[in-house]
């Protein structure tokens, strides 16, 4: 079998998509996985073969971010008529790769309309696999927009559904109306460095991570961060794409930044302090830890979801001061409930098929 992974446009939707993509290789299957130039280290470093569908480099996909407007609706669909161009734009060269590697089965991140499009044009199955709990349908009108008129192109109506939809979302975080899907254990997976032994064992003092995702290109509010929160006695660690941590590291020499493997810190963590970003959210989830979501921009109502079920605090817009998350940081690590019911929802994840029993189903699809 060979199979087509094309998971979306930033490194996170890579690693949340490795997992699986491994496991169809150790099945001794042939995977290939697809993304714009900006992505292809990413995927090479967690030791898959790379095939470029965009020219698209991390210095345009920072010029597209900055000029992202702050409504979240209008961002939503901004980004949804991006994600559209790069699907439209991709197309054509992963037919013509498939000239000469032919997939049976494509495997597609829910923002990534090419999945489904290369799926129409060879008539092979197609399946969604879900890198996050976030809802990606408010990214569809956008992206219809765009898509429109190469569907009319098609002859068809709508953008083809998948033919198995694959969801790592604990049970008892899914939405009650979340469509059908088979349910996998999220496995996180980083690119990763020569591990020191404080990445693993953490000394007597509570540990805190405080990370802005794959995407950060600047360190000031992570500078504010962790200077405000070092203040309550504990250890900070900031975990950053090194450009950004070099800089930290100089501005903070008592502060432990870089590129660290979040799959071997968040373990050692007793909270962790992010943006609301999909990758971090699953992987301290996994890990059981409790988790402060400080800046949350199309992923609210999934962050809300979280703290209702009291496994995180989450700031609303008018909270985003320094004050007010290192004392929200400070009831995090104070209130054991939290981690008792990050620790519970870990257990969901782990009574999940690990993705390499969900191997078959992509088999039986390629086979008809």
């Amino acid at each position: 079998m060979k199979a087509l992974f094309i998971p979306g446009n930033s490194p996170a939707t890579i690693y949340t998509h490795a997992a699986l993509a491994t496991a169809v290789r150790n099945a001794g299957h042939s995977v290939f996985v697809a993304g714009i130039n900006w992505l292809l280290p990413d995927i090479a470093s967690v030791g898959l073969s790379a095939v470029q569908i965009s020219p698209l480099s991390e210095a345009d996909v920072f010029a597209f971010m900055a000029q992202m407007p702050e409504d979240p609706e209008e961002l939503a669909r901004a980004s949804g008529r991006v994600y559209a161009e790069i699907a439209v734009e991709g197309l054509q060269p992963l037919l013509e790769m498939s000239e000469y590697w032919r997939p049976d089965v494509v495997v597609g991140g829910p923002m990534f309309y090419g999945a489904p499009l290369l799926a129409h044009h060879l008539s092979i199955p197609s399946v969604l696999l879900e890198w996050d709990r976030g809802d990606a349908s408010i990214y569809d009108p956008g992206a219809m927009e765009v898509l429109r008129p190469v569907l009319d192109e098609l002859g068809i109506d709508r953008l083809p559904g998948p033919d198995l939809r694959i969801d790592i979302c604990p049970p008892s975080l899914r939405p009650s109306d979340a469509p059908p899907a088979q349910l996998m254990r999220f496995v996180p997976v980083n690119p990763q460095r020569a591990l020191e032994p404080w990445m693993y064992a953490k000394g007597d003092r509570p540990r805190v991570c405080i990370t802005g995702g794959s995407r950060v290109f600047r360190g000031d509010a992570l500078r504010r961060l962790a200077a405000g929160i070092g203040k309550l006695g504990v250890e900070v660690i900031i975990a950053a794409p090194e450009p950004v941590a070099a800089q930290l590291r100089e501005e903070l020499p008592d502060v432990r930044a870089g590129w660290i493997p979040l799959d071997v810190l968040a373990p050692t963590c007793d909270a962790i302090v992010h943006h609301g970003g999909g990758a971090t959210d699953m992987t301290s989830l996994a890990s059981g830890v409790p988790q402060l979501i400080a800046i949350q921009d199309v992923s609210v109502v999934e962050m809300r979801r979280l703290a209702d079920a009291g496994a995180a605090i989450m700031l609303g817009p008018d909270e985003q001061q320094s004050e007010n998350i290192v004392a929200a940081c400070e009831e995090l690590l104070a209130n054991p409930d939290y981690r008792d019911r990050a620790r519970g929802l870990a257990q969901e994840i782990a009574t999940l098929p690990p993705p390499a029993e969900v191997v078959g189903l992509l088999e039986n699809l390629a086979t008809g």
